[in-house]
């Protein structure tokens, strides 16, 4: 689902740039912390939303990247994919919160229709439920058994 939803918490001082090899863009793109247990979430996750990711990246397309923390948010490399592309976030929450300055880390990243979502280590995660929590008052669900 893209959109707004439940359990889909707005990132509202995100900014996404796309660097692509001969220039670099600003996307309008909505950023969400999806929080496990909601909309179908399995695993606390990001998503990026914007249509013209899906120009750059066909639905259905997966792999690992590199993530690396810029001190006011985080890149991803995307090279293997396309020589020279990068998808920056600024943000001040997820810097703050989620991914420091020169930390460094892989991700998964899924394309789907109108965007991406990004699949992060435990650690990553746990800090991503902690700003859903902290922030937002929303609590992921567990599986019970």
């Amino acid at each position: 689902m893209t959109g707004p939803g439940p359990g889909k918490l707005k990132v509202t001082d995100a900014k996404i740039y796309l660097a692509l090899p001969t220039e670099v863009e600003e996307l309008k793109a909505d950023v969400y912390i999806h929080v496990k247990g909601y909309s179908r979430a399995r695993v606390t996750h990001l998503d990026i939303e914007h249509p013209e990711l899906n120009e750059i990246f066909p639905p259905s397309t997966t792999g690992f990247y590199p993530l690396i923390g810029t001190g006011h948010g985080f890149i991803i490399k995307f090279s293997k994919l396309i020589r020279g592309l990068e998808l920056e976030v600024v943000s001040k929450l997820l810097a703050s919160y989620l991914i420091f300055y020169g930390e460094k880390t892989w991700v998964y990243v899924g394309v789907k229709s109108g965007g991406i979502f990004i699949g992060f280590k435990k650690v990553y995660v746990l800090r991503l439920e902690d700003i859903a929590i902290r922030i937002f008052k929303v609590y992921p669900k567990r599986r019970s058994t």
